[in-house]
This record gives C-alpha cells, sequence and structure tokens, in this order.
C-alpha cells in the first residue's frame, strides 16, 4: 500500500472512534432518534468507504474483501449505537452490514484506471458525512461555542482537508494491482462467424 493509502486509512479509522468516543461522552445527552442517525450514518458510510477500499486491495477475492467490510461496518454501527440503546444499535449494524457488502462490491467491480479516483470520491464523501453528522451532533447535544464548529468553518475546513489530500500522490499504483491482468483482461473475445453457402432447391412437379 501507497503513503496515502496508510494516511487515508489511518483517518478513517480515527474519525470513527472519535464519533463513537462523543457518543460515549454524551449517551445521557443523546435521545433515541439522534443516537439511530448517529450509529446508521456512522456504519453506512464507513462499511461504504473500506468496503471500496478492500475490494480494490483484495481485487480478485470478492469473499474475504466483502466479509472483512461488513465486519468494519458492523462494528462500527454496533460500537456508535451501543451506549444509546438497542434500536440504535439494530439500525447501525444493518447499516454497516449493507454498506460493507455494497462497498466491496463496488471496489471490485470498478476498473483499474478509476480505482484511485473512486477511492477519493469515498473518502471524501465519508469525511463529508462525517462533519454533517458531527454538525448534527454539535445542534443537538454537545452545544459547544468554539469557532471551528461554525457551517463556514467546516466548509473551509473541509475544502482545504480535500486539497491536501489530494496532494499526498496515489492511492492505488495501478502497475502493482494484484492479478490486474488476469482479473480485467484474461477473458479473450471469441468471435464466432458462421458462414452460409447458398444453396438453390428445384421443386419438381410430378
Amino acid at each position: 500500500m501507497t503513503v496515502a493509502l496508510n494516511v487515508t486509512l489511518a483517518v478513517i479509522f480515527i474519525v470513527m472512534f472519535f464519533i463513537i468516543w462523543e457518543t460515549v461522552r454524551y449517551r445521557r445527552k443523546i435521545s433515541n432518534m439522534a443516537g439511530m442517525m448517529i450509529s446508521m450514518a456512522l456504519g453506512m458510510i464507513s462499511g461504504l468507504t473500506i468496503g471500496v477500499i478492500l475490494g480494490v486491495l483484495l481485487l480478485g477475492d470478492l469473499f474475504y474483501s466483502t466479509i472483512l467490510a461488513m465486519l468494519i461496518g458492523i462494528i462500527a454501527g454496533f460500537f456508535a449505537g451501543l451506549p444509546i440503546g438497542l434500536m440504535p444499535v439494530i439500525d447501525g449494524t444493518l447499516a454497516g452490514l449493507m454498506g460493507g457488502m455494497m462497498g466491496a462490491m463496488l471496489g471490485e467491480m470498478i476498473a483499474p484506471p478509476h480505482q484511485d479516483t473512486i477511492i477519493r470520491i469515498m473518502f471524501l464523501l465519508f469525511i463529508g458525512t462525517v462533519i454533517i453528522l458531527y454538525r448534527m451532533m454539535q445542534d443537538e447535544f454537545i452545544k459547544s461555542k468554539a469557532v471551528v464548529n461554525h457551517p463556514v468553518v467546516m466548509i473551509v475546513l473541509f475544502v482545504l482537508f480535500s486539497v491536501g489530500h489530494n496532494q499526498l500522490g496515489p492511492l492505488i499504483l495501478f502497475s502493482n494491482l494484484p492479478n490486474n491482468n488476469n482479473h480485467h483482461h484474461s477473458m479473450n473475445t471469441i468471435h464466432l462467424v458462421i458462414q452460409a453457402d447458398e444453396h438453390s432447391f428445384n421443386q419438381q412437379n410430378n
């Protein structure tokens, strides 16, 4: 894996841990509906993003990429909903399972030239979703007056983060993809040509 991809994965897991920690920290102030939203959003977007990355890294092995992505999504949704109650746990677990499954399939199906791009897109969607989710948490129960929590500041930070992440370099090296040629180009096109000769039939009248 490249340095950029390692940084991307580290940011994803740090952000997941941060949201779960904030949920545990303010669990007595979180309503059941807000807890369901937190667990569902975190489980789904985490499973999708990690699933796409695993689908690309484990190209050609959809079974393991799907199982790992589903497991990570389930863990994220489960622990995000656990401090609140059983309904958020169920909501987050199912959302994580679905997100991991879909993300792994998407990563498996994307053509190699576009794998780097799809990972960047999913990562930015992950960061954007978490920012919106954290803003909702601010309005619902955190109630912090820090400048960094202002919507305009969050948008500026998101743009700066996106530009900085894009400068890290390639996430996936196309030449190093496992089984790249075997997976996408090993099937040769077989052209079947059927040539029919002309035949003439003479009808004989008895």
